[in-house]
């Protein structure tokens, strides 16, 4: 496979950019890229607010969301919300403190953008969106397959 390909598939480039770009946010609040990716995912998708939702949308492990979770709620960043319906599911509720996290790393995601797209054209970025979802699209449907 090409080298360049395989590095963006592996997502290492990506992540040490995620780094550098939210350095400022984690060093100021105190959080981890992945609790910030969890605070943004809450805020971004209002239908999916379980920690079984973020397991499955995510293909991450239990333990390591319910870690996360936590320490949010230590943090005074989520607050957990039985369902009426159904006292087995939980839901996750962000608090107030959690909106200027939210605000800041949304312009450091337009920042992340700007530099990831530095030079394209809207035809580049129309382009590499749509090769972006295929291959997306391909990975989660070998992946839904085999774990039947």
């Amino acid at each position: 496979m090409d080298d360049h390909l395989e590095l963006l598939l592996n997502g290492q480039l990506y992540k040490k950019l995620n780094e550098v770009v939210y350095k400022p946010v984690t060093n100021d609040y105190g959080l981890s890229m992945f609790d910030i990716k969890l605070l943004l995912f809450l805020k971004e998708h209002d239908r999916y607010d379980t920690a079984r939702d973020i397991v499955e949308i995510h293909y991450l492990t239990k333990s390591y969301v319910s870690k996360a979770i936590d320490a949010l709620i230590i943090k005074g960043y989520l607050k957990r919300k039985p369902d009426m319906h159904d006292r087995r599911c939980i839901h996750l509720e962000l608090q107030d403190k959690a909106f200027p996290v939210i605000d800041y790393v949304k312009i450091k995601q337009k920042e992340l953008i700007e530099i990831i797209f530095n030079g394209m054209t809207d035809e580049e970025k129309r382009i590499i969106r749509g090769i972006a979802e295929k291959i997306s699209s391909n990975i989660a449907e070998v992946l839904e397959t085999s774990s039947r």
